[in-house]
């Protein structure tokens, strides 16, 4: 049995969905886009009855322009389920139910999920589910998903809507006003008597009344458990169709044309369902022949019509909240109004923001440092006893070398960030839940704005100091594919931990001090010049439309289980090793075999050496020579191999003790400075263009990025070579 589970964005909806489904997760891409959902399962103690759970993206109405909410209308539409699950916030019913009337209209195997009825107990707000249930004609059952409240209930409801156990109540679920029905009801019969007519042609016979309830499903020989017709897969109620043809719904017009009377209409297919004795409309070439004058009613007030059919449903909304809900004055400000008058303060909430942050980034590396240390002693330890081993056997010295200085310093590159990306996307995933990222998205919105950027890029941008995979990921916060691909391509100007580890070496080696300490705040501030320029000409060239303005609703503040923090923090840790490592460490081997042929020669005579000549005479414009080339060329594979690739290359010790004080002796302050702004800025590693490549879906915007970075940042770095030079 396959359940959609949809809902308005913070509702509690992923989290109703990993108390369902627990750790029984996969995340799927939707066809042709990188929007992704997530398919879970609920077991149950039935044997063969385990639901199939979709969590589609959140979604204010399934009249969809972002690229998210697209996926969800589509999926609804053409996608085969037995029911959906409409999530709502008991504390926000107003703006919820507009949603879950749309999804109604679509299809009457509906459960609403009334979530979060411990928020609205707070705020003094009750909703009495049982008097909603019969007003909306569905099953309403209250729920606290973060502590497992009425789930197993809402599962029994399910189960029961998606057998078809339950008759739908309502044709029309909104009691829309006489000037629209004297519309709509000729438009539905019209359908639906093409659509019998259709089906009596090409079958012969018919297995349900024109009159009958609409059934809202498929065709039963799609496959569906015990003959259950599917909701979705491509039918529709009459009455739906004609509710999108009265508002102008571009993509049903498109498929359903309307012809006045005498002209020959085009196939209209019938799908008609057993159970409930319904009739569907199935789209595709379509006509529907309709009185004249009906007809030119249609076509010339289509905007009129639109207006009339939301105004309709919001009314009917303000009846249903004055009948089902109970609100009664607080006698002092709830948590949410008290915190909110700090954070969100003109002037304190810009403090309180950093001051969190501060604290979020600081967890993440304190930490994750010795974890990471540990991980890393680990894989060395592993590759110290593997080398051991091999060498008992009588291994050649290449395959010692290729698993030890190969395999096990790939994996080991990788693995060793694991603890800093499961501690920061368990923050990432506690700001988020906890209702503080939206917070911070409006304080800083303005001045994303100025230079073309999204609120709700801010923490991507300010995590990007951290790693810049996990800053990409946390773009798909944003609704719009060009504000999320716009934040994609500037991050990788942002220098993350491990480059900022190569700059700290450089730095104390070049300008010890307190001249360290102004040499690197002025890399950083070149930085955020350079996301802010590169940010403005996007916008002004390939990326010309303004940023969407920032409309978020603010959720009340709660405090997520841990359940709910850890399963969504694991999935994105192993998708993180699952997709990152491997392509790591082949990459990785590749960087070994490029030092470590021809056999028995030095590092200087290899065929990274000889890569490294054929760069000079570009290094020769900055003043590097060909072991900087190269430390940059290898840098592409994992930014801290940096330094090991200098180590080497400059003969220090394995552990690079010795390192700053050789990068000294061969190079001076100028050349120094221009590196660091050179390596802060070209080309990220490998893990990053992956990430960047999964979140924009297209390799054209990958390389074009990464070419912007690379000219950039050696544009740059000789202009200010250039500069430096002449100024002394």
């Amino acid at each position: 049995m396959r359940i959609a589970l949809v809902g308005n964005p913070n509702v509690g909806k992923t989290t109703l969905f990993n108390a369902l489904t627990g750790a029984h997760q996969e995340v799927a891409n939707w066809p042709g886009t990188t929007v992704e959902y997530v398919i879970g399962k609920i077991r149950t103690s039935e044997a063969g009855e385990d639901l199939e759970l979709v969590d589609l993206p959140g979604t204010y109405a399934l009249t969809a322009y972002a690229r998210d909410e697209r996926v969800t209308r589509n999926f609804l539409l053409y996608e085969p389920y037995d029911a959906v699950i409409v999530v709502v916030n008991a504390s926000s019913l107003e703006r919820n139910l507009f949603l879950a009337l749309e999804v109604l209209e679509l299809t009457p195997h509906v459960v609403v999920a009334l979530n979060m009825v411990d928020v609205a107990r707070e705020q003094g707000i009750t909703v009495y589910a049982d008097e909603l249930s019969r007003r909306l004609g569905v099953p309403v059952v209250p729920t606290v998903a973060s502590h497992g409240t009425g789930l197993a209930e809402l599962v029994a409801w399910v189960r029961r809507i998606g057998r078809r156990r339950v008759v739908p109540l309502h044709t029309w679920v909104v009691p829309y006003p006489a000037e629209l029905r004297e519309v709509l009801e000729p438009l539905a019969a019209a359908l639906a008597e093409a659509a019998l007519a259709e089906a009596a042609r090409n079958a012969g016979t018919l297995n349900a009344a024109a009159g009958a309830a609409s059934s809202g499903g498929g065709p039963a020989d799609r496959g569906a458990p015990g003959g259950r017709t599917p909701a979705g897969a491509g039918r529709f109620r009459p009455e739906w169709v004609a509710l999108r043809l009265l508002q102008g719904d571009e993509e049903i017009t498109r498929e359903v044309r309307v012809v006045p009377q005498g002209q020959r209409a085009a196939r209209l297919a019938l799908s008609c369902c057993a159970q409930s004795a319904g009739i569907d409309v199935e789209l595709g070439d379509e006509a529907v022949a309709l009185d004249p004058a009906l007809l030119a009613k249609v076509r010339a007030q289509y905007e009129a019509f639109e207006l009339q059919i939301a105004d309709a449903k919001y009314n009917h909304i303000s009846r249903l909240v004055d009948e089902c809900v109970q609100r009664q004055p607080l006698a002092k400000q709830t948590i949410t109004e008290r915190l909110d008058a700090v954070l969100l303060h003109p002037f304190w909430g810009y403090p309180a923001m950093a001051a969190v942050f501060f604290a979020a980034f600081w967890l993440s590396f304190v930490v994750s440092a010795p974890l990471s240390d540990w991980v890393s002693n680990g894989i060395t330890w592993l590759g110290q006893w593997a080398a051991r081993g091999m060498a008992a056997l009588g291994a050649p010295a290449f395959l010692q070398s290729l698993v030890v200085d190969g395999v096990f310093a790939g994996v080991g590159a990788v693995l060793s960030f694991v603890p800093y990306m499961t501690i920061f996307f368990a923050i990432y995933q506690l700001l988020q839940d906890s209702g503080y990222m939206a917070r911070a998205s409006v304080l800083v919105d303005r001045w994303m704005q100025s230079i073309g950027l999204h609120g709700k890029g801010f923490f991507a941008l300010v995590s990007a100091y951290g790693c810049n995979v996990p800053a990409m990921a946390a773009t798909r916060v944003m609704e719009n594919h060009r504000d999320r691909l716009l934040a994609c391509l500037v991050i990788p100007f942002i220098p993350c931990n491990a480059r900022l580890g190569v700059m700290a070496v450089m730095t104390a080696a070049f300008f010890p001090g307190t001249r360290g300490a102004f040499v690197m705040m002025a890399l950083l501030l070149i930085s955020a010049g350079v996301v802010a320029g590169a940010s403005v000409l996007y916008r002004k060239t390939v990326l010309p439309t303004d940023p969407a303005p920032l409309l978020i609703e603010l959720p009340d503040y709660h405090v997520p289980s841990l359940r709910n923090l850890a399963i969504p923090t694991w999935h994105r840790v192993w998708m993180f090793v699952s997709r990152i490592w491997k392509f790591l460490l082949w990459a990785t081997l590749a960087t070994w075999a490029l030092t470590y042929f021809p056999v028995g020669a030095p590092v200087d005579q290899s065929y990274a050496a000889r890569l490294g000549h054929l760069l000079a005479p570009v290094g020769q414009l900055y003043g590097f020579d060909w072991r900087l080339m190269i430390a940059i060329v290898f840098g592409f594979v994992a930014k801290e191999t940096t330094l090991s690739t200098l180590g080497v290359l400059y003969g220090a010790g394995a552990d690079g003790a010795s390192l700053p004080h050789l990068l000294a002796q061969s190079m001076t302050p100028l050349v120094a400075f221009t590196y660091l702004v050179v390596y802060m800025l070209y080309i990220p590693c490998l893990s990053t263009v992956i990430q960047m490549h999964r979140e924009s879906g297209s390799w054209k915007w990958t390389a074009a990025g990464m070419a912007v970075n690379v000219g950039v940042a050696f544009s740059l770095g000789l202009v200010l070579e250039r500069l430096l030079w002449l100024f002394g």
